[in-house]
């Protein structure tokens, strides 16, 4: 038996050494890459300009206790736009958490949050804020969700007087060139370049803008509707009708060789 195993040895050293004589391989195969996982999916859509992904994003590392990237994904919702984004972030600055505290930056994003349409932003916002404009944005609140302030339910949030709202855009006319300049310097990067940027400006009863949201953007640059927003704010309107606090929606469309 031992002789037959050596001679079999033998013989398969003989075929193997043979000119031309190979043994297939099995050909090796990669393991499949691992699936993506959520946080994977999640962070690319938030990078890709999804607004409520990065609140999403924002809201998992709170709960995580990573407050500093909490706070920098609520800042980017923010940035597109996303009322509850600039809500996250207002809260992070007024608790400090992730960010150094800062109770007037909190406002001022609360505010934000409540033109974009986040009604307990409206609360919020009105506690940090003096008379009449705490009034104002309570009656927003409490017109937008009467629950969140049953003991006291104001009337509903009154429409825009025609006149403060042709002031507005007369104001803004003015500072057209301004304008076109927050889009020029983005077109020279992307030639196709369009969209609309749409604000609510929150006016005081002697024309200084007190708040600024951004309501719509242009997602490929967010950039011009942030530098459109710092005219507005920086904008003196001529004093409201009613002598209190005007939210006036105003916004502008952008397009190449216009």
């Amino acid at each position: 038996m031992k002789g037959r195993c050596l001679r079999l040895a033998a013989l398969a050293a003989t075929v193997l050494s043979l000119p031309g004589c190979h043994v297939p391989m099995e050909p090796e195969t990669s393991p499949p890459p691992p699936p993506a996982s959520a946080y994977d999916v999640l962070a690319d859509r938030c990078d890709r300009g999804d607004g409520p992904a990065c609140v999403e994003m924002a809201a998992q590392y709170r709960e995580l206790g990573e407050l500093p990237l909490a706070a920098a994904y609520a800042r980017r919702a923010c940035d597109l736009a996303s009322p509850f984004g600039c809500a996250a972030l207002a809260r992070a600055f007024e608790r400090g958490e992730g960010l150094q505290r800062d109770p007037a930056a909190a406002t001022s994003l609360y505010v934000s949050a409540c033109l974009g349409g986040h009604a307990p932003s409206c609360i919020s916002a009105a506690a940090g804020l003096g008379e009449p404009d705490a009034a104002e944005f309570m009656r927003r609140g409490c017109g937008a969700e009467p629950v969140l302030c049953p003991a006291r339910r104001e009337p509903a949030f009154v429409g825009v007087d025609p006149l403060d709202q042709a002031n507005v855009v007369l104001a803004m006319a003015e500072r057209r060139l301004e304008l076109g300049d927050c889009y020029r310097r983005s077109l020279a990067r992307q030639l196709t370049l369009h969209g609309r940027v749409a604000l609510e400006i929150a006016i005081a009863g002697d024309g200084r803008a007190r708040a600024v949201a951004i309501l719509e953007n242009i997602r490929e640059a967010p950039e011009v509707g942030a530098c459109v927003a710092d005219i507005a704010a920086s904008t003196l309107y001529p004093p409201t009708t009613s002598g209190e606090i005007a939210v006036v929606p105003w916004r502008v469309l952008f397009e190449p060789g216009r």
